[in-house]
């Protein structure tokens, strides 16, 4: 399965939950945990290219609200440790652990990235939002030495329209033992809102990791990459 298919297989269910209240559905006041028992189920697809080849991978991901500021979903644990009411603008902080990222190799067997930090949101107002995230990772390398790298991030939310938001988000990466010494990777966006419960999700992201001079495969991480999600809650 290629690294972008993220799927939680390990929590089982009943049919019957379902959240008491869904998320708000403006994605600028939505908040960064799901609900007591809400769940959002993402489908889609995305197009990678680079200098040596591209590809078509199939995008999956769920995340459910064990509680209120409580979630697991495909990257692990978000703990909310300075809740904002939905209806409130504010400051909002998380505390995220888990599998943060994969990279394959051939060669070398697959890369693992365990790890942890904050991820933050400053509602302004019911329009726009500012987030901040810092987060440590330990690559662990199956037949090479392990690595690791500091991830820090700035992300702005703007909605243009009841049911339409644009978004950017710029990540640095600070590399240590791998090949470059850092990368960043832009993203830009929008997010259509069909309805209370399901968005629409277009992105176009660049970066200038080089997936084969740090020994991955040439899909591993493609430097510039188009996506279509729908995020779909209940």
């Amino acid at each position: 399965m290629k690294k972008r298919i993220l799927i939680l297989a390990l929590i089982i269910i009943s049919p019957h939950i379902f959240a008491d209240t869904l998320s708000e559905a403006n994605p600028v006041m939505r908040n960064l945990t799901l609900n007591d028992n809400e769940m959002q189920v993402g489908l889609g697809a995305s197009y990678g290219s680079g200098d040596d080849g591209n590809d078509v991978q199939p995008i999956f991901s769920f995340a459910y609200g064990l509680t209120d500021n409580l979630t697991i979903g495909p990257t692990g644990l978000r703990y909310g440790i300075w809740q904002r009411a939905e209806s409130k603008t504010g400051l909002e902080v998380t505390f995220d652990a888990g599998l943060m990222g994969i990279y394959e190799s051939a060669e070398y067997d697959d890369s693992y990235a365990l790890g942890g930090g904050l991820s933050s949101k400053y509602v302004l107002s019911h329009n726009f939002s500012i987030g901040i995230s810092a987060h440590y990772l330990h690559w662990n390398e199956d037949k090479r030495d392990n690595k690791s790298e500091f991830r820090g991030g700035l992300s702005v939310i703007w909605r243009l329209k009841p049911n339409l938001s644009v978004y950017g988000i710029g990540v640095y990466r600070e590399l240590e033992d791998f090949a470059q010494d850092n990368a960043y990777a832009l993203s830009t966006g929008v997010i259509w809102n069909l309805s209370n419960q399901v968005d629409i999700f277009f992105d176009y992201t660049y970066t200038d990791f080089d997936s084969v001079q740090n020994g991955y495969d040439i899909d591993a991480h493609f430097k510039r990459q188009y996506s279509l999600n729908v995020s779909y809650r209940f």
